[in-house]
């Protein structure tokens, strides 16, 4: 039995590749990404390197995420209370 595979494109849209071509389409996306991170290592190690430490001492966005999840956990507890009464 043949499995069909399943790509799915940037949109949400999916598409049904044959085993065969499914093989061809992962050999040029993992070369196409191998590619790019051995060229750029150097740069974004240099960015983050640069960035870090660049927010210290300010607000935490660790917290303000937190809290924005803790809003919106809120937020959804309440809309399935409603539809539960």
């Amino acid at each position: 039995m043949t499995q069909t595979a399943q790509l799915i494109t940037p949109d949400g849209k999916t598409i049904k590749l044959p085993p065969d071509l499914y093989r061809q389409v992962k050999g040029l996306l993992d070369t196409r990404q191998r590619r790019q991170t051995a060229r750029s290592r150097a740069r974004m190690k240099a960015a983050i390197q640069a960035g870090y430490g660049m927010v210290a001492g300010r607000d935490s966005l660790t917290a303000a995420l937190l809290a924005e999840r803790s809003k919106e956990r809120s937020r959804e507890d309440a809309k399935l209370d409603w539809f539960e009464n």
